[in-house]
C-alpha cells in the first residue's frame, strides 16, 4: 500500500480528523433537530440512552470483569461525572437554542480557561503569571462577542442568555474532566465510557420525566437528526476525543476544535443565515488566541 494511503488511514490521524469533524457539524445537526420541532430536553434524553444502549454490547463483552470490580469510589466519582456530562449537555442544547451557533461554539471552547481556574481557586494550583494573559484576553473576547450581537443577522432569540449558558457548558465539561481525571487513568477506557454514559442517561431521563418531556410525536426527519447527533456527538466526537488524547497534546487537540468552531460558524452562514457582526468576529479571534495562549503555557 502507498506511503499516503498508510497516513490517511493512520487510527491516531483519523481520531484527530474526526474530532476536528464532529465539532463543526454536532451543532448543526442539533439545530436541525431542535427545527423539527424536537424539545431540547427529548432530545439530550433520546441521545445520551440511545448512546449508552449502542455502547453496552461493545462494553460489557469486553469488560464485564472491569466495571463488576469496580470500587465504591470509582463507581461515586464515575457517576458523579456522568451526572455532570448530562448537565452539561443540557446547558449546550439551550445555549445553542437561544444563541448563534458562533456563539455557542466560541463560549464552549474557553473550558481550559475555566479548567484552571477551578484548579487555583479549589486545588491550590499555581500557573505562570503569562497565563493571566490568555485569561484576560478570553474575557475581552467574550464581552465583545455579546456586546456585538446588536449588528448580526440571526443571532439567535436571546443571544446573552444563550452566550451565558454556553459558558456554563464549558464550565461543566472543565468539572467533569477534573473530577473524573485519576478514575480515567484507572479503569479502561470503553468502562470507564460506559459507565459515564449510562449515568449521563439515567440523569437526563429523569429530568425529562420530571418535566414531562415527551419522546413521542415528533416528524421522522426529526428522529433522524436525534440519530445523526447521537451517533455524531456522543460515539464519533467523545470516543475520537479521548483517543486522540492519548497520542496527542491537549494543546494541539485545542487548536483543532478551534478549527472546528470556524468550520461550524461558516456551515452556519449557509445553512441558517447566520452572519456574525464585527465586533462579534474579532471578540471571537480574541478568544480562540487566548484559549490557545492558556492551552500551550498549561501543557
Amino acid at each position: 500500500m502507498p506511503l499516503f494511503l498508510k497516513n490517511k488511514l493512520n487510527p491516531v490521524v483519523v481520531s484527530a480528523f474526526l474530532t476536528c469533524f464532529t465539532v463543526a457539524v454536532a451543532p448543526i445537526f442539533i439545530r436541525l433537530a431542535q427545527r423539527e420541532g424536537v424539545p431540547s430536553l427529548s432530545i439530550i434524553s433520546m441521545r445520551l440512552i440511545l448512546g449508552a444502549v449502542l455502547l453496552t454490547p461493545f462494553a460489557l463483552s469486553r469488560h464485564s470483569a472491569d466495571i463488576q470490580s469496580m470500587t465504591r469510589r470509582q463507581w461515586l466519582i464515575s457517576m458523579t461525572a456522568g451526572a455532570i456530562h448530562a448537565l452539561g449537555i443540557i446547558l449546550l442544547f439551550y445555549g445553542l437554542q437561544y444563541s448563534s451557533i458562533l456563539i455557542n461554539g466560541v463560549m464552549r471552547r474557553t473550558s481550559p480557561v475555566w479548567s484552571i481556574m477551578i484548579e487555583i481557586a479549589f486545588l491550590g494550583m499555581v500557573f505562570h503569571r503569562k497565563m493571566w494573559l490568555g485569561l484576560i484576553a478570553t474575557l475581552i473576547g467574550s464581552f465583545l462577542l455579546v456586546y456585538g450581537t446588536a449588528g448580526a443577522v440571526e443571532p439567535g432569540s436571546a443571544p446573552i442568555w444563550g452566550g451565558i449558558l454556553s459558558a456554563g457548558n464549558a464550565i461543566a465539561f472543565s468539572v467533569y474532566l477534573i473530577i473524573g481525571r485519576t478514575v480515567r487513568n484507572e479503569l479502561p477506557f470503553l468502562a470507564y465510557t460506559w459507565v459515564l454514559f449510562t449515568s449521563a442517561a439515567v440523569v437526563a431521563l429523569i429530568i425529562a420525566i420530571v418535566t414531562k418531556s415527551s419522546f413521542l410525536g415528533y416528524t421522522s426527519l426529526g428522529y433522524f437528526w436525534v440519530v445523526i447527533v447521537t451517533l455524531v456527538s456522543q460515539i464519533i466526537g467523545h470516543l475520537s476525543a479521548n483517543f486522540a488524547v492519548r497520542h496527542y497534546s491537549v494543546t494541539y487537540l485545542m487548536v483543532i476544535m478551534q478549527v472546528g468552531v470556524v468550520l461550524a460558524a461558516v456551515i452556519a452562514f449557509f445553512i441558517f443565515g447566520e452572519i456574525p457582526s464585527l465586533l462579534q468576529i474579532v471578540g471571537s479571534i480574541i478568544i480562540l488566541v487566548g484559549v490557545a495562549w492558556v492551552s500551550l503555557r498549561k501543557d
